[in-house]
């Protein structure tokens, strides 16, 4: 998980939040074997959430059974969400170990979170590798890659600094591949900066965008084979 997909939450402090978390999961695996969990991480931008069994707790370490998708995306991770019902928020953990071939995971240093990527309203999917883009402002150009995509707006590395401010009106262009034909198609469209940070000599800069039928379906067909792709990607990882 991102550190900017969830929003930490201390309710008495760190080590007491850890500390009630894992009597938690105590109490649930003495109810006895096959309790379940649901796990969450992204992988490049997709959502993988299977359910997940609890096995034991030793010290302070949880042992489940997993997926071996989620496994993959455990070890490339290194934290996953949980969601469970006998918790009144979401969880954080860090991943102690994955192992994809005995499809298991080790879980620890828990803590609860706000899980601010569920507000999204849209898939948000990395572009690999990040797309040649340009922004104009004031016929002022400057250079950029697209660093993700959803059918809402772009995220932008700026080559240097844009000197946008949240709010402004902006022309982007961005070359988005065509994953089926190995080409790219330039789209050019109207967006609003909504938020700025420095970043690398530059500045990420995230956009919104309008509602445009022909630019929702080029960026539609390429969300789906991303995704298509993505799958296949964890698919081989798992074996």
């Amino acid at each position: 998980m991102e550190p900017n997909f969830y929003r930490t939450m201390v309710k008495a402090s760190t080590e007491a939040d850890c500390a009630e978390i894992l009597g938690g999961f105590r109490d649930l695996v003495k109810r006895g074997p096959g309790v379940g969990v649901k796990l969450l991480n992204y992988y490049k931008g997709l959502p993988i959430s299977y359910p997940a069994t609890l096995v034991e707790v030793s010290g302070e370490i949880l042992e489940l059974d997993v997926h071996p998708q989620q496994a993959v995306a455990l070890g490339i991770s290194g934290r996953t969400c949980i969601k469970c019902g006998t918790f009144a928020h979401t969880l954080l953990a860090e991943v102690k170990d994955a192992d994809v071939r005995r499809m298991m995971a080790s879980l620890h240093n828990f803590s609860y979170v706000d899980l601010m990527v569920e507000q999204r309203a849209s898939l948000r999917l990395e572009l690999e590798p990040p797309a040649d883009a340009e922004i104009t402002i004031a016929g002022r150009k400057v250079a950029a890659k697209a660093l993700d995509v959803s059918l809402g707006g772009f995220s932008a590395l700026s080559s240097e600094r844009s000197l946008l401010e949240k709010g402004d009106e902006v022309l982007l262009k961005v070359m988005i591949p065509n994953l089926l034909h190995n080409t790219v198609t330039p789209l050019e469209l109207p967006a609003t900066v909504v938020e700025l940070a420095e970043a690398d000599g530059g500045e990420l800069c995230r956009f919104s965008i309008g509602s445009d039928p022909q630019i929702e379906g080029v960026l539609s067909r390429f969300i789906f084979q991303r995704q298509v792709d993505l799958i296949r990607e964890l698919k081989e990882m798992s074996g």
